[in-house]
């Protein structure tokens, strides 16, 4: 049996780097609005963005030494922003990945958090203090141990829909506005936990909800979150686990899935089209009014 040291050297050093990703932008019903890439912070960033940024220049990851950092929230040094993306409740959001290669099988995760005791929304939140709901964790994760090594997993999924993610927003949510975090982990170093182990690739986004569609019968949807800090346990199953070992099962790290959270089942994911630019808003109090950016001299557009 070939051992899982032996893959990951003969993977060499340029597929280890190709790992790294972010999100390019996220599409609601066909409006697409700018992610943010950490390899560009000195460029022009889109003035339609309600991504999160993020120190991390080498578009790489955090582990298990971030499981009690205020990192696991929304990635390194992570930055809100003043724009909000609109969403129905009941809608999905796709989230687009900056590619993914198929040497890094792992679960794909949403989670939601209310932005509560602020006047602008979650552009100024204090992420040590949000409180994530997972919606979606991407189960089955190990879709298939049959194939190639390592399996099939939820990446595979993603892969096969041009690094596309459907979020579905639950039809039941509270109108108001929220910090989606949407999240990757890959395992492909996980049964080296002193080492590299487990990679996490948590990003964070501000959406606004809306209630849904009129003439729509949305099931009660409850958030029962916990601090970042709490998501993950280092020792947890999900996380130190060798891949390229024979695997019959795959135990989810985290909470479980809200009750009627309703994810996209991997039949109905789908790549990502979009015909337009959307048109972020900002919240002043109990409204939203839109979002205008004002170009900067260092960084492109700031609010």
């Amino acid at each position: 049996m070939i051992s899982s040291t032996s893959i990951l050297s003969a993977l060499g050093l340029a597929s280890f780097a190709a790992a790294h990703s972010h999100i390019a932008y996220i599409n609601i019903n066909g409006l697409k609005y700018e992610g943010y890439d950490p390899r560009s912070i000195a460029g022009p960033i889109s003035p339609n963005r309600v991504v999160w940024s993020h120190n991390a220049p080498d578009d790489g990851w955090i582990n298990f030494s971030d499981y009690l950092s205020p990192n696991m929230a929304c990635h390194r040094d992570a930055k809100s922003v003043p724009a909000h993306a609109v969403v129905r409740a009941g809608d999905n959001i796709a989230a687009y990945w900056a590619g993914w290669p198929l040497n890094h099988p792992g679960p794909v995760f949403s989670y939601l958090a209310p932005c509560t005791g602020t006047n602008d929304g979650c552009a100024s939140v204090d992420k040590t203090k949000l409180q994530w709901t997972k919606i979606d964790d991407s189960a089955p994760v190990l879709i298939s141990p049959d194939g190639p090594s390592p399996g099939t997993w939820a990446t595979n999924i993603l892969i096969g829909n041009n690094n596309t993610w459907q979020i579905h927003i639950p039809s039941g949510l509270k109108p108001g506005p929220y910090v989606l975090r949407h999240e990757i982990i890959a395992l492909h170093y996980a049964s080296n936990p002193t080492e590299s182990g487990a990679q996490h690739y948590p990003i964070c986004i501000n959406i606004y909800v809306l209630p849904p569609a009129p003439g729509t019968f949305p099931l009660p949807f409850s958030l029962k979150g916990v601090p970042a800090t709490k998501l993950y346990e280092r020792n947890h199953p999900g996380l130190v686990i060798d891949v390229y070992q024979p695997l019959s099962t795959y135990q989810v790290p985290g909470p479980t899935v809200a009750p009627n959270a309703q994810p996209v089942p991997h039949a109905r994911q789908t790549s990502s089209a979009y015909n337009g630019d959307g048109k972020p808003v900002k919240v002043e109090g109990t409204r939203t009014v839109p979002f205008v950016a004002k170009r900067t001299a260092a960084v492109g557009f700031a609010a």
